[in-house]
């Protein structure tokens, strides 16, 4: 696929690298719709894991968390897989995957409020762990995630889930319009503010960037 628009792409100066799709296309002919349901759902996974994982990511639910939430979004997709339309597959997961991350964080809010002094702790430990060196590259990685983390944060959700799909999916307006159940004018539109948005947002934060020295 090839990236949604031609322009700017300020995602690109501080996303590192992703892991690449765990398997290649699937052929969607009719007679697939023939074969058991279990064949189509192991398919389904197959093919799409890795973009359920990174959306959710993304749509701020952390590693753990991301991991859970796409095992539900698969067993919810299981029940109806064998009525999905062939090569509707991943809209279909995006429209649960929303509905499960935005579950997700909701249950995140009443935890934290629920459990501040353990999360405090946790915090603890965690920023004690951060004491053990790692190599420089993937030392650069995390702080990279981290600062793209928090910068899709600040945007609003419309925004932030059109930038991910344009510029770390590598999603066609076309299709970022078809999961997102919106006209490509308005596609395109929410991709050109949401790079604006994060432009501003990256620029006020480039210290913080360890890959901002690179591209200099």
């Amino acid at each position: 696929m090839t990236s949604a628009a031609a322009g700017p792409s300020p995602v690109h100066d501080i996303s590192p690298p992703l892991p690449s799709a765990r398997a290649a296309s699937v052929d969607h002919s009719a007679d697939d719709r023939a074969r058991p349901e279990g064949t189509l759902l192991e398919e389904l996974v197959l093919q799409h894991l890795d973009f359920v994982w990174r959306l959710l990511r993304r749509l701020g639910l952390d590693p753990a968390d991301a991991e859970d939430a796409t095992q539900q979004v698969l067993l919810i997709a299981s029940d109806k897989i064998g009525a999905v339309a062939p090569g509707k597959e991943r809209t279909y997961l995006y429209g649960i995957a929303l509905r499960v991350a935005a579950n997700a964080r909701r249950g995140e809010r009443r935890r934290r409020r629920a459990h501040d002094r353990n999360q405090s702790l946790c915090e603890t430990q965690a920023n004690a762990s951060r004491l053990v060196p790692w190599p420089d590259d993937l030392a650069e990685q995390a702080r990279a995630r981290e600062l793209l983390d928090e910068l899709l944060a600040k945007l609003p959700e419309e925004l932030s889930r059109v930038l991910v799909l344009a510029e770390i999916e590598q999603c066609s307006l076309p299709e970022v319009a078809e999961l997102e159940a919106i006209p490509v004018g308005t596609a395109t539109s929410r991709l050109r503010r949401a790079r604006a948005s994060f432009s501003r947002l990256l620029a006020a934060e480039q210290h913080r960037n360890p890959f901002a020295r690179g591209a200099e």
